[in-house]
């Protein structure tokens, strides 16, 4: 907890006397000011897991919550801030440290532009330390938004399912005839991952190959977040930028780093508990049930903004069909169909690779059995996914949850990322580590880009024509070989249109919007 303190409040009151007319009369203005300091906590205790699993959080509060904390400015009495390294050395509080260092003192202190809790402008960027050496080169990020990561993470989850059934399926039909290679192609919700195969020996030892696949890990779980796709679920953002973006530990990753356990202070500020798994949960429900970004259209239809006129509906019609045609539409997806959209935490869905273990040994009342649940389809803030016919809902978000080679211009230059499994550990398979290589990304989803500039992962375009051209490179590497874009293609046809052509795509891209009725 919070460590206590004692002080005198000293209130003191400025009269401001103004006078108004003839008649004397003024008006008072007490300011009131408290000279103490105080932990900037917003809540009067930690959320306690054993509180959500016996239902004295409803969804109302529990948003609530998570808001408080996430839009809190934490200061040193609340642990914000690093004062030591892993290795024992000091450091001044916000020295950069860790894989990025802290750099904030509040989550919306980044994610805040152009609305809450969506992405960042330039500033925001951080350098990620991926050697752990110090030593640049380092891999840039820029703030992605949080707008949809709750349905993303749900997709992810359905996708999985889709992956390992066909992996299952593959292996029952080696097991039942041995000697076969057993080949099968892997699809979820339209996007295409390679292909898989199996074989079985006579004794029923079985062999997968898992050289096909395409732009997913070999586990075969789809990883929604990130740039590189390389956490899993929301919570992973969530604990893992409030310890190493803030220097805010969150209890679970205390747990989980070496040493953390000995005090309880693995960064050595003097706070201890700075934020619980409860606190955790808030703040990863209140972003999961944020609004969705969706098109101008629809905006007009709820009644959020004006409606197009005929020439902006053709313009943007017009940039559509040409995005389909010169290929952007192959991994910027247009639309996904979700069948459950249900959000819990924690989940067993996704086959159980979106539950953090590790997390539920410490904690008992983190329990996918007991999980604190809502319905983005109602529950979340307007404006909501689509609903669609026959259950479920239509989730336009223009990309396609599978990591493509973006070619040597676009590569990170301070070495490869890993995926994390969904307790935070580095992914191994067939006890080798997994590295996602330096070129290959997440396709970006374009749901809201319309108003989120700069663009890219790391802020490196200032215009969306700049960010299209970025996908590729005038003198590309040849066809098949290392280096080259697997957006090329695409690229070079969107050069080639005129520039009427040009304006409408960019047109299109613009009325994808990030938007929150709050902030009208």
């Amino acid at each position: 907890m919070h460590p206590s303190t004692r002080s005198v409040i000293v209130v003191i009151s400025f009269m401001i006397v103004a006078s108004a007319g003839a008649g004397g009369q003024g008006q008072s203005t007490h300011l009131a000011i408290d000279l103490a300091e105080r932990p900037a906590f917003p809540l009067r205790a930690h959320v306690e897991s054993a509180d959500i699993v016996a239902g004295r959080y409803t969804f109302s509060r529990m948003f609530e919550t998570g808001r408080l904390l996430f839009h809190a400015t934490f200061n040193g009495l609340d642990g914000v801030g690093v004062a030591v390294r892993p290795d024992g050395s000091r450091v001044t509080r916000f020295a950069p440290i860790g894989p990025q260092g802290p750099t904030a003192q509040g989550c919306a202190e980044c994610h805040n532009a152009p609305a809450v809790a969506s992405g960042g402008l330039a500033h925001s960027s951080v350098a990620r330390d991926v050697a752990g050496k110090g030593l640049a080169p380092f891999n840039v990020r820029s703030v992605t938004s949080l707008l949809g990561d709750g349905l993303l993470q749900l997709l992810a989850q359905e996708m999985t399912e889709a992956l390992h059934a066909t992996r299952e399926a593959a292996t029952g039909a080696a097991k039942a005839a041995p000697g076969t290679d057993v080949t099968r192609a892997l699809s979820a919700k339209g996007t295409s991952f390679g292909s898989i195969a199996v074989k079985a020996s006579a004794d029923g030892q079985l062999t997968i190959d898992v050289s096909h696949i395409e732009g997913v890990d070999p586990d075969l779980v789809v990883r929604p977040m990130g740039w590189k796709g390389d956490a899993p679920l929301v919570r992973n953002i969530t604990a893992g930028a409030s310890t190493f973006g803030m220097g805010m530990v969150a209890e679970e990753m205390g747990w989980k780093i070496p040493g953390g356990d000995k005090n309880g202070d693995p960064d050595g500020d003097g706070v201890v508990r700075e934020l619980s798994v409860g606190d955790v949960t808030a703040m990863t429900v209140y972003t999961a049930a944020l609004e969705t970004p969706t098109a101008l259209a629809r905006l007009a239809a709820l009644g959020y903004a004006k409606p197009l006129t005929a020439s902006e509906t053709a313009q943007i019609a017009a940039g559509r069909s040409a995005f389909n045609t010169i290929g952007c539409a192959r991994c910027h997806t247009p639309e996904m169909r979700l069948a459950n959209t249900r959000f819990e935490e924690p989940t067993l869905r996704g086959n159980g690779n979106y539950y953090d273990r590790a997390l539920a040994a410490r904690d008992p009342s983190y329990d996918p059995r007991r999980p604190f649940a809502f319905d983005l389809l109602r529950d979340a803030k307007p404006p909501r996914v689509e609903p669609a016919a026959g259950g479920g809902a239509i989730v336009r978000l223009y990309g396609d949850l599978k990591r493509h080679a973006m070619g040597r211009l676009l590569a990170d230059p301070g070495g490869p990322d890993s995926p994390d499994m969904a307790d935070g550990e580095s992914l191994k398979y067939d006890g080798k580590p997994v590295m996602i290589p330096v070129d290959q990304f997440l396709t970006a989803e374009l749901w809201g880009v319309g108003n989120t500039g700069p663009w890219m992962h790391d802020n490196r375009a200032g215009t969306l024509r700049e960010a299209i051209l970025l996908h590729g490179e005038d003198a590309p590497p040849a066809l098949g070989t290392p280096g080259r874009s697997e957006a090329q293609e695409a690229r070079d046809a969107f050069k080639a249109q005129p520039p009427a052509g040009q304006a409408a795509i960019v047109a299109c891209l613009k009325s994808l919007r990030t938007f929150s009725p709050r902030l009208r």
